[in-house]
Protein backbone atom coordinates (compact mmCIF):
# COMPACT_ATOMS: atom_id res chain seq x y z
CA UNK A 1 0.00 0.00 0.00
CA UNK A 2 1.10 3.51 -0.86
CA UNK A 3 0.34 6.13 1.90
CA UNK A 4 1.17 9.88 1.35
CA UNK A 5 1.83 11.82 4.31
CA UNK A 6 1.00 14.94 3.17
CA UNK A 7 -0.59 16.56 0.42
CA UNK A 8 -1.93 20.27 0.22
CA UNK A 9 -3.89 19.60 -3.20
CA UNK A 10 -7.18 21.91 -4.07
CA UNK A 11 -8.81 19.19 -4.43
CA UNK A 12 -11.14 17.76 -7.28
CA UNK A 13 -12.31 15.04 -9.82
CA UNK A 14 -9.00 15.32 -12.05
CA UNK A 15 -6.98 16.25 -8.98
CA UNK A 16 -7.74 12.90 -7.24
CA UNK A 17 -7.65 11.06 -10.23
CA UNK A 18 -4.19 12.28 -10.77
CA UNK A 19 -3.08 11.16 -7.53
CA UNK A 20 -4.48 8.12 -8.20
CA UNK A 21 -2.39 7.67 -11.29
CA UNK A 22 0.47 7.16 -9.19
CA UNK A 23 -0.45 3.90 -7.00
CA UNK A 24 -1.19 6.21 -3.97
CA UNK A 25 -3.69 4.35 -1.97
CA UNK A 26 -4.18 6.37 1.05
CA UNK A 27 -3.28 10.43 1.46
CA UNK A 28 -2.66 12.82 4.70
CA UNK A 29 -4.70 16.02 2.75
CA UNK A 30 -5.13 19.72 4.75
CA UNK A 31 -8.27 20.81 5.26
CA UNK A 32 -7.07 23.58 7.55
CA UNK A 33 -4.07 25.66 7.71
CA UNK A 34 -4.77 29.49 8.36
CA UNK A 35 -8.63 29.31 9.06
CA UNK A 36 -10.34 29.96 12.52
CA UNK A 37 -13.04 27.47 13.61
CA UNK A 38 -16.04 28.30 11.38
CA UNK A 39 -13.44 28.53 8.76
CA UNK A 40 -11.96 25.52 9.16
CA UNK A 41 -15.54 23.50 9.25
CA UNK A 42 -16.53 24.81 6.09
CA UNK A 43 -13.46 23.34 4.26
CA UNK A 44 -14.28 19.88 6.43
CA UNK A 45 -17.80 20.36 4.79
CA UNK A 46 -16.52 21.07 1.28
CA UNK A 47 -14.09 17.99 1.10
CA UNK A 48 -17.37 16.16 2.59
CA UNK A 49 -18.84 17.06 -0.61
CA UNK A 50 -16.58 16.03 -2.81
CA UNK A 51 -16.29 13.06 -1.62
CA UNK A 52 -20.55 12.42 -1.26
CA UNK A 53 -20.57 13.20 -5.25
CA UNK A 54 -17.26 11.41 -6.37
CA UNK A 55 -17.88 8.38 -4.14
CA UNK A 56 -16.74 5.69 -6.92
CA UNK A 57 -12.68 7.40 -6.30
CA UNK A 58 -12.60 8.84 -2.92
CA UNK A 59 -13.46 8.89 0.76
CA UNK A 60 -12.26 9.86 4.44
CA UNK A 61 -10.63 7.37 6.40
CA UNK A 62 -10.41 7.02 9.71
CA UNK A 63 -8.95 4.22 10.77
CA UNK A 64 -6.15 1.51 9.12
CA UNK A 65 -9.14 -1.25 8.94
CA UNK A 66 -11.04 1.42 6.82
CA UNK A 67 -7.52 2.21 4.55
CA UNK A 68 -7.44 -1.16 3.97
CA UNK A 69 -10.89 -1.75 3.09
CA UNK A 70 -10.69 2.01 0.75
CA UNK A 71 -7.78 -0.16 -1.12
CA UNK A 72 -9.76 -3.28 -1.73
CA UNK A 73 -12.56 -0.50 -3.24
CA UNK A 74 -10.02 0.83 -5.43
CA UNK A 75 -11.33 4.27 -3.73
CA UNK A 76 -8.41 6.57 -2.87
CA UNK A 77 -8.48 6.95 1.31
CA UNK A 78 -7.80 10.48 2.62
CA UNK A 79 -7.07 11.12 6.38
CA UNK A 80 -8.21 14.56 6.98
CA UNK A 81 -5.51 16.74 8.83
CA UNK A 82 -4.86 20.47 9.88
CA UNK A 83 -1.42 22.54 9.39
CA UNK A 84 -2.09 24.73 12.24
CA UNK A 85 -3.79 24.96 15.69
CA UNK A 86 -5.45 28.05 15.07
CA UNK A 87 -8.91 26.52 15.03
CA UNK A 88 -8.66 25.12 17.72
CA UNK A 89 -8.50 28.43 19.92
CA UNK A 90 -7.64 28.25 23.62
CA UNK A 91 -9.90 25.06 24.33
CA UNK A 92 -8.24 21.57 24.32
CA UNK A 93 -11.81 20.14 24.03
CA UNK A 94 -11.96 21.18 20.29
CA UNK A 95 -9.29 17.93 19.93
CA UNK A 96 -12.07 15.83 19.97
CA UNK A 97 -14.67 17.72 18.57
CA UNK A 98 -12.54 17.90 15.87
CA UNK A 99 -11.22 14.25 15.32
CA UNK A 100 -15.11 13.46 15.91
CA UNK A 101 -15.40 14.87 11.93
CA UNK A 102 -12.43 13.12 10.54
CA UNK A 103 -9.86 15.07 11.79
CA UNK A 104 -6.85 13.12 12.48
CA UNK A 105 -3.71 14.79 11.97
CA UNK A 106 -2.58 18.44 13.31
CA UNK A 107 0.36 20.04 13.48
CA UNK A 108 1.08 22.98 16.36
CA UNK A 109 1.92 25.80 14.58
CA UNK A 110 2.53 26.64 10.92
CA UNK A 111 4.05 29.71 9.60
CA UNK A 112 4.08 31.84 12.35
CA UNK A 113 3.96 31.42 16.29
CA UNK A 114 0.62 30.99 18.43
CA UNK A 115 -0.48 30.14 21.90
CA UNK A 116 1.01 26.31 21.44
CA UNK A 117 4.60 27.23 20.33
CA UNK A 118 6.86 28.44 17.71
CA UNK A 119 7.16 28.16 14.28
CA UNK A 120 10.50 27.38 12.47
CA UNK A 121 10.70 30.56 11.37
CA UNK A 122 11.14 32.48 14.49
CA UNK A 123 13.84 34.15 15.06
CA UNK A 124 13.73 33.15 19.06
CA UNK A 125 11.72 29.30 19.95
CA UNK A 126 10.38 29.66 23.52
CA UNK A 127 9.19 26.27 23.24
CA UNK A 128 6.15 24.30 24.08
CA UNK A 129 3.73 26.67 26.07
CA UNK A 130 1.54 25.63 28.85
CA UNK A 131 -1.52 25.91 26.62
CA UNK A 132 0.43 23.73 24.22
CA UNK A 133 1.24 21.10 27.05
CA UNK A 134 -2.21 20.62 27.93
CA UNK A 135 -3.12 20.47 24.06
CA UNK A 136 -0.62 17.66 23.48
CA UNK A 137 -2.33 15.83 26.03
CA UNK A 138 -5.75 16.37 24.47
CA UNK A 139 -4.73 15.50 20.94
CA UNK A 140 -3.26 12.37 22.55
CA UNK A 141 -6.56 11.86 24.66
CA UNK A 142 -8.51 12.21 21.06
CA UNK A 143 -6.26 9.84 19.38
CA UNK A 144 -4.91 12.60 16.75
CA UNK A 145 -1.50 12.32 15.63
CA UNK A 146 0.67 15.54 16.26
CA UNK A 147 2.73 16.79 13.42
CA UNK A 148 5.93 18.98 13.80
CA UNK A 149 6.19 19.92 10.17
CA UNK A 150 6.49 23.44 10.45
CA UNK A 151 7.16 23.51 14.30
CA UNK A 152 10.58 25.20 15.46
CA UNK A 153 12.97 22.96 16.77
CA UNK A 154 12.49 23.51 20.47
CA UNK A 155 8.65 23.45 20.50
CA UNK A 156 9.17 20.15 18.43
CA UNK A 157 11.54 18.59 20.21
CA UNK A 158 9.32 19.23 23.81
CA UNK A 159 6.37 18.12 22.10
CA UNK A 160 8.15 14.62 21.26
CA UNK A 161 9.35 14.55 24.80
CA UNK A 162 5.75 14.90 26.38
CA UNK A 163 3.48 13.08 23.98
CA UNK A 164 2.31 9.89 25.21
CA UNK A 165 2.19 8.75 21.49
CA UNK A 166 3.95 9.04 18.86
CA UNK A 167 4.50 12.29 16.72
CA UNK A 168 5.51 12.73 13.53
CA UNK A 169 7.29 14.86 11.08
CA UNK A 170 4.48 14.30 8.06
CA UNK A 171 6.97 16.38 5.43
CA UNK A 172 10.20 17.64 5.78
CA UNK A 173 13.63 16.40 5.25
CA UNK A 174 17.04 16.10 7.52
CA UNK A 175 18.78 19.91 7.52
CA UNK A 176 21.73 17.97 6.77
CA UNK A 177 20.32 17.45 3.29
CA UNK A 178 18.87 20.62 2.91
CA UNK A 179 19.75 23.71 5.28
CA UNK A 180 16.52 25.02 5.74
CA UNK A 181 14.56 26.01 8.44
CA UNK A 182 11.72 24.08 7.65
CA UNK A 183 13.65 20.80 7.51
CA UNK A 184 14.75 19.25 10.90
CA UNK A 185 18.18 18.73 12.69
CA UNK A 186 19.87 15.76 13.97
CA UNK A 187 18.47 16.04 17.38
CA UNK A 188 14.55 16.69 16.13
CA UNK A 189 14.49 13.67 14.33
CA UNK A 190 16.09 11.44 16.90
CA UNK A 191 13.35 12.57 19.58
CA UNK A 192 11.01 11.98 17.16
CA UNK A 193 12.19 8.64 15.73
CA UNK A 194 13.36 7.13 19.83
CA UNK A 195 9.64 7.52 20.30
CA UNK A 196 7.91 5.47 17.91
CA UNK A 197 7.41 8.17 15.36
CA UNK A 198 7.84 8.89 11.01
CA UNK A 199 9.38 11.40 9.13
CA UNK A 200 7.61 11.49 6.08
CA UNK A 201 10.57 12.93 3.65
CA UNK A 202 9.47 15.69 1.36
CA UNK A 203 9.91 16.01 -2.30
CA UNK A 204 8.74 20.13 -2.51
CA UNK A 205 11.59 21.13 -4.19
CA UNK A 206 12.63 24.10 -1.67
CA UNK A 207 13.13 21.57 1.25
CA UNK A 208 14.65 19.18 -0.92
CA UNK A 209 17.29 21.72 -2.96
CA UNK A 210 15.70 22.47 -5.80
CA UNK A 211 14.43 21.23 -9.16
CA UNK A 212 18.11 20.21 -10.10
CA UNK A 213 18.73 16.96 -6.83
CA UNK A 214 18.14 13.82 -8.36
CA UNK A 215 16.75 11.27 -7.93
CA UNK A 216 19.97 9.37 -6.52
CA UNK A 217 20.64 11.81 -4.47
CA UNK A 218 17.57 11.74 -2.55
CA UNK A 219 17.18 8.35 -2.17
CA UNK A 220 20.52 8.26 -0.74
CA UNK A 221 19.00 10.43 1.83
CA UNK A 222 16.63 8.14 2.20
CA UNK A 223 18.84 5.25 2.88
CA UNK A 224 20.97 7.62 5.22
CA UNK A 225 18.42 8.47 7.04
CA UNK A 226 16.96 4.59 7.45
CA UNK A 227 20.55 3.38 8.22
CA UNK A 228 20.81 5.99 11.15
CA UNK A 229 17.70 6.16 12.47
CA UNK A 230 16.03 3.16 11.70
CA UNK A 231 13.67 2.13 8.30
CA UNK A 232 10.59 1.53 10.75
CA UNK A 233 10.47 5.49 11.40
CA UNK A 234 10.90 6.59 7.69
CA UNK A 235 8.43 8.03 4.60
CA UNK A 236 7.07 9.46 2.39
CA UNK A 237 5.12 13.00 2.59
CA UNK A 238 5.33 14.38 -1.13
CA UNK A 239 4.22 18.01 0.09
CA UNK A 240 1.88 17.94 -3.95
CA UNK A 241 0.18 20.81 -4.51
CA UNK A 242 -1.95 20.03 -7.42
CA UNK A 243 -4.97 21.70 -8.85
CA UNK A 244 -4.01 25.54 -7.53
CA UNK A 245 -4.14 28.68 -9.31
CA UNK A 246 -0.30 30.18 -10.21
CA UNK A 247 -1.05 33.07 -7.16
CA UNK A 248 -2.31 30.44 -4.54
CA UNK A 249 1.49 30.15 -2.85
CA UNK A 250 1.07 33.59 -1.10
CA UNK A 251 -1.86 32.67 0.61
CA UNK A 252 -0.21 29.35 1.51
CA UNK A 253 2.82 30.64 2.93
CA UNK A 254 1.59 34.07 5.02
CA UNK A 255 -2.24 33.75 5.05
CA UNK A 256 -3.65 37.41 6.36
CA UNK A 257 -0.19 38.52 8.70
CA UNK A 258 1.80 39.01 5.67
CA UNK A 259 -0.15 40.25 2.22
CA UNK A 260 2.28 41.42 -0.69
CA UNK A 261 2.33 44.82 -1.37
CA UNK A 262 3.05 44.84 -5.44
CA UNK A 263 1.42 41.83 -7.03
CA UNK A 264 4.63 40.94 -8.40
CA UNK A 265 5.89 40.03 -4.85
CA UNK A 266 3.56 37.45 -5.22
CA UNK A 267 5.61 34.25 -4.93
CA UNK A 268 4.91 30.91 -7.72
CA UNK A 269 5.17 27.31 -6.85
CA UNK A 270 8.72 26.61 -7.85
CA UNK A 271 9.71 23.85 -10.82
CA UNK A 272 9.62 20.22 -9.46
CA UNK A 273 11.90 17.79 -10.60
CA UNK A 274 11.77 15.63 -13.51
CA UNK A 275 11.64 12.74 -11.96
CA UNK A 276 8.79 13.54 -9.68
CA UNK A 277 6.26 16.13 -10.59
CA UNK A 278 3.92 14.86 -8.69
CA UNK A 279 2.30 12.04 -6.53
CA UNK A 280 1.67 10.78 -10.32
CA UNK A 281 5.67 9.91 -10.29
CA UNK A 282 5.59 7.37 -7.15
CA UNK A 283 6.92 4.54 -9.72
CA UNK A 284 9.59 6.90 -10.30
CA UNK A 285 10.40 6.59 -6.78
CA UNK A 286 9.95 3.03 -6.11
CA UNK A 287 12.49 2.45 -8.61
CA UNK A 288 14.86 4.67 -7.03
CA UNK A 289 14.45 3.45 -3.54
CA UNK A 290 15.63 -0.28 -5.38
CA UNK A 291 18.22 1.45 -7.40
CA UNK A 292 19.20 2.95 -3.23
CA UNK A 293 19.96 -0.33 -2.07
CA UNK A 294 16.29 -0.99 -0.08
CA UNK A 295 15.20 -4.61 -0.44
CA UNK A 296 11.31 -4.80 -0.73
CA UNK A 297 10.36 -5.11 2.79
CA UNK A 298 12.07 -2.27 3.09
CA UNK A 299 10.95 -0.58 0.30
CA UNK A 300 7.19 -1.14 1.34
CA UNK A 301 7.67 0.27 4.42
CA UNK A 302 9.33 3.59 3.55
CA UNK A 303 6.03 3.71 0.60
CA UNK A 304 3.29 3.15 3.27
CA UNK A 305 3.77 0.91 5.92
CA UNK A 306 5.26 3.15 8.04
CA UNK A 307 2.23 5.42 8.15
CA UNK A 308 -0.07 2.36 8.27
CA UNK A 309 1.98 1.17 11.83
CA UNK A 310 1.70 4.84 13.48
CA UNK A 311 -1.91 5.44 12.50
CA UNK A 312 -2.52 1.95 14.15
CA UNK A 313 -0.77 3.23 17.18
CA UNK A 314 -2.22 6.63 17.84
CA UNK A 315 -5.63 6.70 15.87
CA UNK A 316 -8.74 5.54 18.19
Amino acid sequence: MIVDGLQINAWSRPVIEEVRSGGVDVVHATVGVWEDLAGAMTRIGSFNHLCRHNSDIVRVVRTVDQMHRARADDVLGVVLGFQNSSMLGDDPEMAHLFADVGVRVVQLTYNIANHLGSSCWEPRDGGLTRAGHRMVAALNDAGVLIDISHVGDRTGREAAEVSELPIAITHGNPRSFCDSPRNKPDEVIRAVTERGGVIGCTLYPLFMGGAGVTRERYCGMLADLAGRFGVEHVAIGSDAVLGWDSDALGWMRSGRWDRPVDPSDIPQFPPWPPWFEGPMDFPSLAEGLDEAGFDAHDRDLVLGGNWLRLFGDVFS
